[in-house]
């Protein structure tokens, strides 16, 4: 696997650039592949039905808002949803949306995650947890260190956001815990505009 992303690196940046990039640099993009290839691969494994993990509320006045997206490669378009519920598990808000030129499903789900803290902003809830199951977007947004890949600007956007609330933390959760948002982005597919 090494050698075959070591190719592909290496073949990337002589089409883009038309030079073949330093080698510790690619070295390094090798190696940063890998390990965010590695922790979706651990994150996509089904789970036994002994393993599934269900959606936990928040305690107290907190919200939590889970997010979700669905890519379409073949017309560029991600479908996203967004659902906010309380301590009992109540609906507070959802909505879903969509999004043309998109060019990959990292940032369908970092735009869907976008989404969820600008609604939960939007509607002046001052304590919350964003949850996804895409665990690369969820370290980006705990790293205190910058971000430096393609979805950096939207990591930026989100931390900004962000310092407006009185108490924010981005979690991760499996699929099966964010089946509503899941399916709320599954279903905008069918929609044409947003729906809240």
């Amino acid at each position: 696997m090494v050698l075959l992303v070591s190719y592909w690196a290496i073949w990337y940046t002589r089409n883009r650039v038309g030079i073949v990039a330093f080698v510790p640099k690619t070295f390094t993009f090798v190696e940063a592949f890998l390990k965010e290839w590695d922790s979706v691969c651990l994150v996509s494994c089904p789970a036994t039905p002994s393993e599934l993990v269900y959606w936990q509320a928040p305690t107290g006045s907190v919200v939590k808002f889970n997010f979700d997206s669905a890519f379409s490669s073949h017309i560029r378009t991600a479908t996203l949803g967004v659902v906010g519920r309380n301590s009992s598990g109540l609906i507070m808000a959802a909505c879903s949306d969509s999004y043309s030129h998109v060019v990959d499903a990292c940032i369908a789900e970092a735009l869907a995650c976008k989404q969820a803290v600008l609604f939960a902003r939007d509607l002046a809830f001052s304590s919350v947890i964003i949850e996804g199951d895409s665990l690369t977007i969820i370290k980006k947004l705990n790293a205190s260190s910058f971000d430096r890949s393609i979805i950096s600007p939207i990591v930026y956007d989100i931390k900004d956001v962000a310092r407006c609330f009185d108490s924010i933390s981005f979690r991760f959760v499996r699929r099966d815990a964010n089946n509503v948002a899941h399916v709320l982005a599954h279903e905008c597919q069918s929609q044409q505009g947003p729906l809240y």
